[in-house]
């Protein structure tokens, strides 16, 4: 258990994963709350991935180079929302802001029919 934050950018070991999983140590965003971080072994985090030749929609939202440290534009995917065990946590890149926090949010409501 630890003191992550909802809104954190951190480097994320998510293998071994399966067929359409996201594969191999990438930035994450957590999106699990501070009380259940805090109370448990475990992290929701949300994957990113580069952002060439992708489109944003609801359930897929652009993060901008910089933004949480990231070194490229990258796109947030709610629709491969994970639990993952905190010792699969890395290094904090940084904070995603609180704009595009709401967009993320939207989309895991898309997702996951909230």
């Amino acid at each position: 258990m630890s003191s992550i934050k909802r809104g954190e950018v951190l480097e994320v070991h998510p293998d071994p994963s399966v067929g359409e999983e996201i594969q191999k140590k990438r930035p994450c965003i957590i999106v699990s709350s501070e009380t259940f971080n805090q109370n448990s072994n475990l992290a929701v985090v949300i994957p990113l991935t580069d952002a060439d030749n992708k489109k944003e929609d609801i359930m897929h939202i652009m993060v901008l180079r910089k933004e949480g440290g990231l070194s490229k534009n990258s796109i947030a995917l709610c629709d491969q929302v994970k639990a993952v065990d905190q010792i699969r946590l890395d290094t904090k890149l940084g904070n995603i802001n609180a704009t595009t926090m709401s967009k993320i949010d939207k989309g895991l409501r898309a997702v996951l029919g909230l």
